[in-house]
């Protein structure tokens, strides 16, 4: 039976390296002020993945005993990851239809209450900071964020 502990960061690390070799293909700057090229922070994301899971299966391996066999079976897909992945698919197919900011708004919003979280704190910290995100972009890197198809 595959386990999830080890399954999904190996996963991860095998796609993180298939990635590095793409990564490695994209063009190089025509200008020469720039700092990096296209495939920098592509590049330095993969590689943070495979050290973070690299790190969770090596802390899965040690607190794991050797003579003690597993009490219960875990199933592969937990409804946590579930609902992360239609969170993402969900939220990908908002953005594309309001926009990064109606998008994030209510998308983070949706992930507070569906966790049950009471605390208005939680909220006003979660909307500063996609309002944050959005003028750090717009204003400061000048770079536009998804406004969507229904905007248009």
């Amino acid at each position: 039976m595959l386990n999830r502990n080890i399954f999904f960061p190996s996963l991860v690390i095998f796609l993180s390296l298939a990635f590095l070799v793409l990564i490695s293909q994209f063009e190089e700057p025509r200008y020469q002020d720039a700092p990096v090229g296209a495939g920098f922070f592509p590049a330095v994301i993969a590689i943070i993945q495979i050290i973070i899971c690299s790190v969770l299966i090596i802390q899965y391996k040690k607190k794991q005993k050797p003579q003690q066999a597993p009490k219960e079976e875990i199933t592969l897909v937990s409804s946590h990851s579930i609902f992360g992945f239609t969170f993402l698919i969900g939220y990908a197919v908002l953005i594309t239809l309001v926009g990064y900011l109606p998008a994030s708004l209510i998308g983070f919003t949706y992930y507070l209450i569906y966790y049950r979280i009471k605390k208005p704190l939680y909220y006003v910290t979660a909307w500063i900071f996609v309002f944050a995100i959005y003028f750090l972009f717009s204003e400061v890197f000048i770079i536009s964020l998804p406004e969507g198809l229904l905007f248009f």
